[in-house]
């Protein structure tokens, strides 16, 4: 028995078998241990990127600026220039002062200014101008009374009262080629309109004197009715 030798194909199958079991043990013992290590690491890794994710998030939108709407500008300038054009009082010593003075640029000849009191419900102010002049001097000085407030390439220029002309009438003056000419044009106040609006808006005021009159008569017509069933 001790001399017996084992038969190579069995001592191959031998060896093949003791490597194939230190193969399967090497697996279980070292290998599978570590791939379920590697795929929890990776879900670790997983989560970890998704939480740095959102706190990159919400960091994004605290830190991000507040828009606030934009406001309107406000153009002091233009404002400045409404008042000039239509100013908060008739201010009818400055009125005629600077009518007079346009009349005077245009070249021709002032006969009579004729204001009429201001409306205290629209803020217009009609006035009469006659006047005497050739024909290129009136039609200057009409030139002049529209451009006195004007809107070019959109931007308000103001260089005066707002005028508007109502009506224009023509006459010869028998010298020349000279005309007389009747215009009737309006001027406008700001401050007188708002008082208006101001004044209307108001509520109206009860009066209460038929309602005292009429509890006066109430009273004395009981007072009279006891004094009957008394007597």
């Amino acid at each position: 028995m001790r001399g017996k030798k084992i038969p190579k194909g069995t001592a191959i199958a031998m060896i093949v078998g003791g490597d194939l079991l230190l193969l399967l043990l090497g697996w279980f013992l070292l290998v599978s241990p570590q791939r379920a290590t590697a795929k929890s690491n990776a879900q670790a890794t997983e989560a970890t990127l998704v939480q740095i994710a959102q706190v990159k998030t919400e960091a994004t939108k605290v830190s991000a600026p507040v828009v606030q709407p934009k406001q309107p500008e406000i153009r002091t300038a233009y404002l400045y220039k409404l008042s000039k054009a239509m100013p908060m009082t008739t201010d009818m010593p400055n009125l005629l002062l600077e009518l007079n003075q346009v009349v005077r640029d245009s070249g021709v000849q002032l006969a009579s200014i004729s204001p009429a009191p201001t409306d205290s419900t629209t803020g217009a102010t009609l006035i009469t101008l006659s006047v005497s002049g050739d024909f290129y001097s009136l039609t200057d000085l009409l030139y002049r009374l529209r451009t006195l407030v004007a809107v070019r390439n959109g931007g308000l220029e103001v260089s005066g009262r707002l005028f508007s002309i109502n009506s224009v009438g023509l006459t010869p003056s028998g010298a020349g080629r000279d005309l007389n000419a009747s215009i009737a044009l309006t001027a406008f106040t700001f401050g007188a309109a708002v008082q208006a609006a101001t004044a209307a808006a108001a509520p109206a005021p009860v009066d209460t004197t038929a309602t005292t009159t009429d509890a006066t008569t109430t009273t004395a017509s009981s007072a009279s009715a006891d004094t009957a069933i008394g007597h």
